[in-house]
């Protein structure tokens, strides 16, 4: 597996448990008067965590192409 492949995959990992860490924080809050406050920063923060997300996901499916060979018959025609 390539190096970027394995970066992506722990992005999307990372972002799963930050989402996952951030929404137990906020449910175990016994405040009801937190809930206003909490609704848009979720709703903002999950939209970062989702482009994190898309980016961790664009990094591990991505197929990088090997360069092509350069041999002494395309090096003679420059």
């Amino acid at each position: 597996m390539q190096k970027s492949r394995i970066v992506g995959v722990l992005i999307c990992l990372g972002t799963i448990v930050a989402g996952v860490a951030f929404i137990a924080g906020i449910v175990l809050q016994r405040d009801l008067v937190v809930w206003a406050i909490a609704v848009p920063v979720i709703i903002g923060f999950f939209v970062v965590l989702m482009l994190g997300f898309w980016i961790g996901w664009i990094m591990a499916v991505t197929a990088i192409e090997a360069p092509p060979e350069i041999t002494e018959e395309s090096e003679s025609k420059t």
